[in-house]
This record gives C-alpha cells, structure tokens and sequence, in this order.
C-alpha cells in the first residue's frame, strides 16, 4: 500500500466505515484499525431494532454492523482488529503511526473515529459493599438492554438520567414486577420518554426516585439490599437486577500517548473530552481528521457517525489536491 495514498482511520464503527468506503470511492486506499476484536463499533451492543435509521426498519446495531462490515469487505476495504496504536510520527502527506505490534505504517492522513464508551464500574464504584453483589446481578450500559423479556415478575433498579435509562424504565415497566429509575440530577431524557416514564409511575408500575444517588449494596435473602440518598431522606428498597445507565465517554485518553506534543498542537478536547472540530472535520491539526461520536457530543448516533465519516473523507480528497 503506497503511504501516498493511505489514510488511516482508528476505529472501525460506522465513523470510520463510511470515511473508509469514501475514501475508496474518492481513490485513496483507506487502512481501518480498530483496537476492539470485532469490527462495527458500539452497534455490537445496541440490542434493540433501530428504527431511526432510515430505510432499515427493525434492524439491530448487530444486524447493522454486520451489514457495514460486510460492505466494507466486498470493496475490499482492509479492517484490521486488534490494532492498538503507539506512536504517531511524521506529518501531513508522510505520517508514520506505529501499533503495538511492531507494524509501521505510512500514510497521508489519519481519521479519529475511535467513538465512545459507555460508563460502567466507575459509576457504583465509591459504593459500599459494591464489591460483594452476586455475579450477573449489575448490568452496565447496552448490556441492560440484552435480555428484557427474562427480567418479567423481576425487581429492577435503573441508574441514570439520559435516555437509555428512560427507554430501559419504559420497556421493562409493563412486565417487570418493580421499576426504580433513580435519576441524581435533571433529567436529560427526550420528552418522549420522560413522558412515558411519568405515565407508568401514575400506574405504579414505575418509581421515579428524583435527587437520588446510591449509597450502599447489600446482598440479602430475597434481592440486593440497596440504600438510596432521595433528596432529604435515605431510602432502601430490595431488587434483583441494577441497571447502570450513565452515559458515555470519549474514547481520546490515548491521545496524549500516540500523538507527540508537535502533533497535537492544533488539537483541542472540550471540557468533555470530545474532539473539537469544524464541520469539515478538521481537529486542527493539518492532517489529522476527525468524525462519529467521538467529536459528537450533542448528537451521538449511527446516522450522524456515516454522514461525519463521509464528510471527513470527502474533506481529505479535497485538502490532499493542494499537498
């Protein structure tokens, strides 16, 4: 593969699929890294049919990815999983990024569509007797969405103020025999589903614990013993699931190691840590491109990853004629 017409693109989601499917289509010869074992980014793990997604009606994030990949291969886009960089060297038109493996690779430009990750442990982490709940007894992020139609006739306590926690409130409150939804600030939720929420806690069916956040876990008997901090007073209630649903993070911790202080210059993280670009999909930093989640903050989703990943390639072919 000629450095002078490679792109590299970290991270294989929807992102850094459709910058690498442009790309192709534009000339270059785009080289997908993913640090992850599968290919497809966090729509692995959106277990519910997407139907925001036009023209694909009922499709999983699963379902999508697979689609994503397979189009990917039949052009004969090379994605290579297991990929970690180390070092980024060089600059615009004769880049050199290193991966954990010894393996040097040229290139003319790189694209950041390293996505997100859901918060998980950290969030119940300063939690008393966390460490002794029952194995299987916390899911954490997508996972909460896996299995819905086991936990009917189940107690379950949901952590979290965004919209996940509000479609997992919504969905398991027909069935479930208890629904806890303890939101510790203001609700972010889309109106839709504050609403629904509100509607199946005037039923019973749902507890909306306002200004709540957990203070301690205790197996017992019947369930895990949770106690709750609830505005001015401490609450305790017995469940056998805890969904953690607490939003997501940046995947941009490894920049600081992989990009050299020269390199990142022109790069800015927001108080998030989200990438800051423009609408082109420069970070900033001649060469250095960005798209998906990881530089979308206010609105993360499949849709907007494949319209960002387009853009950034179609920016690449556009910049690199002046090269």
């Amino acid at each position: 593969m000629k450095a002078s017409r490679c792109i590299a693109i970290l991270g294989a989601g929807p992102a850094g699929l459709s910058a690498a499917l442009w790309l192709r289509n534009l000339g270059f010869e785009p080289r997908v890294l993913d640090a992850s074992a599968h290919a497809g980014g966090l729509q692995n793990l959106n277990y519910l049919g997407n139907d925001w997604v036009l023209g694909q009606m009922g499709q999983t994030g699963p379902m999508l990815a697979t689609r994503f990949v397979e189009h990917a291969a039949a052009v004969g886009i090379a994605v290579e999983t297991g990929a970690r960089p180390v070092r980024l060297s060089g600059g615009p038109g004769s880049f050199r990024l290193r991966l954990d493996s010894g393996q040097e690779i040229g290139c003319v430009a790189l694209i950041v569509a390293t996505g997100t990750r859901y918060r998980a442990e950290e969030v119940l982490a300063e939690v008393e007797g966390v460490a002794g709940v029952a194995p299987g007894r916390i899911a954490y992020g997508p996972h909460a969405f896996a299995d819905l139609g086991a936990l009917a006739g189940k107690r379950v306590l949901i952590v979290g103020g965004g919209d996940n926690a509000f479609e997992n409130a919504r969905l398991l409150a027909p069935n479930a025999a208890a629904v806890h939804l303890a939101v510790r600030s203001r609700p972010r939720a889309q109106q839709r589903l504050t609403t629904a929420v509100a509607d199946e806690a005037a039923t019973g069916r749902c507890h909306l614990l306002q200004a709540a956040r957990v203070l301690g876990i205790k197996e017992g008997h019947s369930g895990a013993e949770v106690t709750l901090a609830v505005a001015e007073r401490n609450e305790r209630i017995v469940v056998d699931h805890i969904h953690v649903l607490a939003g997501y993070e940046p995947n941009t911790a490894f920049i600081n190691s992989v990009f050299p202080a020269e390199l990142r210059s022109g790069m800015h993280l927001d108080t998030q840590g989200y990438l800051v670009v423009d609408v082109s999909g420069h970070t900033g930093e001649p060469g250095i491109y960005a798209a998906g989640d990881v530089c979308n903050p206010h609105f993360p989703s499949v849709v907007s990853a494949i319209a960002q990943g387009a853009v950034a390639a179609k920016t690449i072919e556009m910049d690199t004629r002046t090269w």
